[in-house]
């Protein structure tokens, strides 16, 4: 374990059992625990109040949103939720999870990294993309270089977590 142990909040839209969306988050909640560098915050916006979001992606070092793909875009409420905070994304390490239809999601974190430009974040380039098919019934990935997939999109949030984490430490982030 570091010293310093990175927060990491896992923002994701709902964890009721049964969903596809459930499956990859939990299984993504996993890795993380894998990852030494960091502390888990998983955050479901189905039950956490959109007041608590701006203290909690305040205290985050980082932020992992895990969100479906609807009509080649995002759902609202992860639009309302990145709208309440504001503020505490500016200088913020985000990286996607993402899933649904074809593309895998894709077009979701495409999406997400305009909407998180103009709120001053860094989006790290890698993510990871789901279809159902890539999940076991028992919600592990089919593919087995998924695990390594997302150790090396971990281990570049954590690059820019702590460098981030220094900058901001340093020197007050200018609006």
């Amino acid at each position: 374990m570091t010293v310093h142990p990175l927060r990491l909040v896992v923002l994701t839209r709902n964890l009721d059992s049964g969903r596809f969306g459930t499956a990859v988050t939990r299984w993504f909640a996993r890795e993380v625990e894998r990852a030494d560098e960091f502390k888990l915050d998983l955050i479901d916006l189905s039950v956490v109040p959109l007041a608590e979001l701006p203290g909690r992606i305040g205290d985050a070092d980082a932020v992992m949103i895990v969100t479906a793909e609807y009509n080649h875009a995002y759902p609202g409420d992860v639009k309302t939720a990145i709208d309440a905070v504001r503020r505490p994304w500016y200088a913020k390490p985000v990286g996607f999870v993402v899933y649904g239809g074809r593309s895998g999601g894709l077009r979701a974190a495409e999406q997400l990294r305009l909407v998180f430009g103009e709120l001053h974040a860094v989006t790290i380039r890698d993510s990871l993309g789901f279809r159902e098919e890539d999940f076991t019934a028992e919600g592990e990935p089919t593919d087995p270089s998924t695990s390594a997939a997302a150790a090396a999109m971990l281990r570049q949030l954590a690059w820019w977590a702590r460098s981030l984490r220094d900058a901001r430490a340093n020197t007050p982030y200018p609006e």
